[in-house]
């Protein structure tokens, strides 16, 4: 008997059974087993399997089990086989017959592959919801910058200004695509992955697709190797993930190049800054630093999973396993990044001051100016000073470079010819704002608002498909 075991078999027993799930998989998958077996307990009894007074009774044990996990408690112990044996072992404590019926006509690899199915579904809509919400909040930051400029860098050289609602904006965008590419995963999602109706030697018929009606699936597999081996939505989902966490590590880091000392335009609160140990002025950029640095692991998950997939015969595999925790990994990753930008995000402050200074289009035209001196053979340092004394002179004077007069050019350098006006000339025709007021231009700003607005009703658009599936247990 099994009670009558060593220790040492226990053990043994024990890290067996560790072979072929990990016990934090194992806790993640347990709610979605004892909801797929109770479809099944179901199934069994409204298709006169076993009876169906005691598949019902089956099915209140199996529900309070899954009320048990949900307020916390574990029902595992260390000598159950698997979650079916755990359940089988309730059910005998609780209804005292038909435990054989957990298992019947239940193959254990459609049934993984349901429950995977299970959580992915909750794991895109817990990330959908959170996608909203992130995309929610860069709105709100766009609609409270929309009167302030930014500068634009080509190769880390200053180029035209735009408004800093549009930097927001353009990654509002990408991570409505991100939505996008998930909602496409969700809706792969509406097959359970179970073969067509089976009919016994008996004539009785085990009608699998009530399974799927239970669960709230509209159309199974029909192939039945498929069934079992498909883990294309892994894959997918991996891909998924690694594109919405290239665009949080880009936003990071922006926004990490915007709060250097360099650039000045961004200021960190608390408490999302961490000061040095030995230099209390310092302020260490460390959430930033996570924001871009994490998404590398889950890069890394996503070439496990497509490594461990390749090459795999269409025949099923323990390997087909072997991918579920690094999808799980990067769904916990993706999540913590989202969360963690949502909470960021709005404690930033811009200076408006830097940002105005940085975006005057004097100051962009003497970029080239800098540039042209220096091609003719002028000092760099010389030129630089040369162009800063240009620049308050234009400054005081209210007006652009392309309006001073040659020998008002010559006063700051006799390096400066009539060339200078078609090197500046680009500079200035890309700029989108007027340098004296505050700013936009009526048509810019109104372009701008609509496009918020229009963000604004595709996230409505959006939620709606978030809904979770009517479950008939």
């Amino acid at each position: 008997m099994w009670q009558e075991q060593t220790q040492e078999q226990v053990t043994q027993h024990y890290n067996a059974r560790r072979l072929w799930q990990d016990p934090r998989i194992e806790a993640k998958l347990l709610p979605y087993t004892l909801l797929s077996t109770q479809a099944h307990l179901r199934m069994l009894g409204d298709c006169h399997l076993i009876d169906p007074d005691a598949a019902s009774a089956l099915c209140d044990s199996v529900a309070g089990l899954r009320e048990q996990v949900s307020n916390g408690q574990n029902f595992l112990e260390k000598d159950d086989e698997d979650i079916l044996f755990a359940v089988q072992r309730h059910i005998e404590e609780t209804v005292g017959s038909h435990t054989d019926a957990v298992r019947l006509f239940l193959n254990p690899r459609e049934q993984l592959a349901i429950d995977m199915r299970l959580w992915m579904r909750d794991a895109l809509r817990e990330i959908g919801t959170r996608i909203t919400e992130l995309r929610r909040t860069i709105l709100a930051i766009a609609e409270e910058q929309i009167e302030v400029m930014l500068p634009t860098y080509v190769h880390f050289k200053k180029s035209r200004s735009i408004a800093l609602s549009d930097f927001w904006l353009t990654y509002e965008s990408r991570f409505a695509r991100d939505f996008k590419r998930l909602d496409e995963i969700r809706k792969k999602l509406e097959t359970i992955p179970l073969t067509e109706t089976v009919q016994l030697s008996s004539g009785k018929v085990i009608e699998k697709e009530r399974v799927g009606q239970y669960l709230g699936f509209y159309t199974i597999v029909e192939n039945n190797l498929d069934a079992t081996t498909d883990r294309d939505y892994l894959l997918e989902f991996s891909a998924f993930a690694s594109i919405l966490c290239v665009h949080v590590s880009q936003l990071a880091s922006d926004l990490m190049t915007w709060s250097t000392q360099e650039f000045g335009f961004v200021r960190q609160t608390r408490p999302f800054y961490f000061q040095h140990h030995e230099v209390s002025q310092k302020k260490n950029q460390e959430i930033l630093g996570v924001l871009r640095s994490r998404p590398s692991a889950v890069f890394g998950r996503m070439q496990e999973s497509f490594a461990t997939m390749k090459g795999l015969s269409v025949n099923y595999s323990q390997d087909f396993e072997e991918c579920v925790p690094s999808v799980m990994d990067s769904a916990d990753h993706t999540n913590f990044l989202i969360e963690l930008l949502i909470a960021y995000l709005p404690n930033l402050e811009f200076d408006i001051d830097a940002l105005k200074d940085a975006s005057n289009p004097v100051i962009i035209s003497g970029e080239s100016a800098i540039e042209f001196l220096v091609a003719r053979q002028v000092d760099r340092k010389k030129a630089e000073k040369a162009v800063e004394d240009l620049i308050h002179y234009c400054k005081e004077r209210h007006k652009q470079p392309s309006d001073m007069t040659m020998n008002e050019w010559s006063q700051f350098s006799m390096a400066f010819d009539s060339g200078i006006y078609d090197a500046i000339a680009n500079s200035e025709m890309e700029q989108a704002s007027s340098h004296n007021s505050e700013y936009l231009h009526l048509d810019v700003r109104r372009k701008v608002m609509e496009n918020i607005q229009s963000a604004h009703l595709l996230i409505e658009d959006d939620m709606t498909t978030l809904s979770a599936p009517d479950l008939h247990l």
